[in-house]
This record gives structure tokens, C-alpha cells and sequence, in this order.
């Protein structure tokens, strides 16, 4: 089973870092310990926030976002130690969303916590990489991956454990920081199935389908 969900009760006396986003792009490091939870004060105060955060691979770690009342908009409960997802903040009124990070392992983690505006990505070019993924595959697709054009391998997969069914779009930013524009996707469908697209430009392209 690809996606799961669940509550976390807060933790009792369980201090809360804080970080904000600004126009374009925050990164931010923490660490925590082996078989510990940290939680995380997600500012946000654009309509529409990417939000990828990334271990150092020792652990295995688990996450989940929740808003302010409490409702779970993001759980990712696999055996890796990163996940991607997009927050939609509406009107775009500042408002704080939680991160928490549930360490599995026997030894700390120290993991990256990178959030993007999806108006306008990490790159300061001021291109517009903002693109649609669409699923016309006929089934669910598991993985999908993406990478710099110029790289010679690809990126870790950018589902987790969620899936893209059949029909389904998703809007995310293609924007490693670099200022590069085109860039390799591939997707892994539910029977095995793997589908490529290369050297597209996500500075002019606005979706990238797959069939």
C-alpha cells in the first residue's frame, strides 16, 4: 500500500522550531535525535507552498504536516527518509502549519527542510517553472522522478508513499536552485511500467503528460 495516513498526538513539553518563508525559497537544517519527534512551525504566507524535506540516509524517518486545527494535509509513513508535497494556503493569508519528523532509527538524523514558493521557484531568473504532471497511463503511478538534464543519474523519487492515480494532475516546481530549465522525468506505473520524457523545458512547458 502506497499512501497512509495518520494522527500523531502532540507531545507534552515538545518545543517547536520555527521556520518562515520568504519570496522565493527557504532551506533550513536541523537535527534530530535517534527515536525522537521534532516539530517544525511552517510560516506560510504564500497561496501555494512546495515543501520537500530530505534525511542524510541514515534513518529512516516519518512525516507528517497538520494544520493549525490539527487536520492531517500530509503523512508519508514509508521505510525512506524524505518527502515532497505541495501545502495550499488559499487566500494567502500567513498562516503556521506543523511539520513533525518522527526518527526511527537508533542513531540522529540530520535532515533539510526546503520550502518553495510555487510562484516562483529557487532560481532568482524570475522563469516560471511551475508544471503540471498528468497521469494518462490507465493506472496509478507509483514513482516519479526527475532530474538536471545535465545530470548523469537520476534525482531519489518524488511520491514517497503517495500515488498520482489515473486522471490525476499534479502541480509541482521543477527547480533544483541551479537556473537550469530542462530537465529528464520518468515515471514507474503500478504494473512496472516505466515512461521518460527528456530534455524538457520547464521554463516554457506547462505540463508534462504521460501515456
Amino acid at each position: 500500500m502506497r499512501a497512509a495516513v495518520g494522527l500523531i498526538s502532540a507531545l507534552s513539553g515538545l518545543a517547536a522550531a520555527s521556520l518562515p518563508l520568504p519570496a522565493a525559497a527557504e532551506t533550513s537544517t536541523y537535527r534530530v535525535d535517534a527515536r525522537s519527534i521534532d516539530d517544525i512551525t511552517l510560516a506560510v504566507c504564500d497561496p501555494q507552498v512546495q515543501v520537500e524535506v530530505r534525511g542524510d540516509g541514515d534513518t529512516d524517518l516519518d512525516f507528517t504536516i497538520t494544520d493549525a486545527s490539527g487536520e492531517v494535509l500530509h503523512s508519508d509513513l514509508d521505510e525512506t527518509d524524505w518527502t515532497i508535497t505541495n501545502i495550499d494556503n488559499g487566500d494567502a493569508e500567513c498562516r503556521n502549519y506543523n511539520l513533525r519528523v518522527d526518527n526511527l532509527g537508533e542513531v540522529y538524523n540530520e535532515y533539510r527542510v526546503d520550502l518553495t514558493n510555487m510562484a516562483t521557484g529557487s532560481s532568482d531568473d524570475g522563469a516560471d517553472r511551475r508544471v503540471t504532471v498528468r497521469n494518462s497511463t490507465g493506472e496509478a503511478i507509483y514513482y516519479i522522478y526527475w532530474s538536471n538534464t545535465g545530470d548523469d543519474r537520476w534525482r531519489p523519487d518524488r511520491l514517497g508513499s503517495d500515488v498520482l492515480l489515473n486522471g490525476q494532475d499534479w502541480l509541482i516546481v521543477v527547480d533544483d536552485g541551479s537556473g537550469a530549465c530542462r530537465f529528464d522525468f520518468k515515471v514507474r506505473t503500478a504494473s512496472d511500467r516505466e515512461i521518460v520524457r527528456n530534455d524538457v523545458n520547464v521554463c516554457e512547458v506547462t505540463t508534462v503528460a504521460f501515456d
